[in-house]
């Protein structure tokens, strides 16, 4: 199904190329020394030094996707539509990919179907919703 770890890779070699170019545009931009009032340098500084964290979240969580490998069926029992959802790593969440929403482990949704087993039902966002299936992402 859906390949958290080639999704992980995918997410770093974007961060690395926003890394490249922030220090590029770091690196061309006014020093203090030229410019009195030019802040890009500071601005473009503090963007890299978040890109460089955020980088490093990133090679963190590849060593932790072995929890997140359930994927939920979930039933609107209200208008009877259904959906399915798979329980990311926060920050991977708000996507689709193959018809499965990506939904962070940090969301309401994913919190009230933590320890939830087929049939449960409860509500949230004023929608009844009930675990049709729940599958393994292999």
């Amino acid at each position: 199904m859906i390949d958290l770890k080639q999704k992980i890779e995918k997410e770093i070699r974007s961060v690395d190329r926003q890394i490249k170019q922030t220090a590029t545009e770091r690196d061309e931009s006014a020093t203090p020394m030229e410019s009195q009032h030019d802040q890009t340098r500071q601005v473009a500084n503090q963007l890299y030094n978040s890109l460089l964290e955020e980088r490093k979240k990133l090679m963190e969580l590849r060593g932790g996707l072995s929890k997140y490998h359930s994927v939920f069926s979930m039933l609107n029992t209200v208008d009877g539509s259904t959906r399915k959802y798979f329980i990311v790593p926060n920050g991977l969440g708000g996507t689709e990919e193959e018809g499965v929403t990506l939904l962070s482990e940090k969301t309401p949704l994913a919190k009230n179907l933590s320890g939830k087993i087929v049939g449960n039902e409860f509500e949230i966002n004023g929608q009844k919703l009930r675990i049709k299936k729940i599958e393994e992402n292999v």
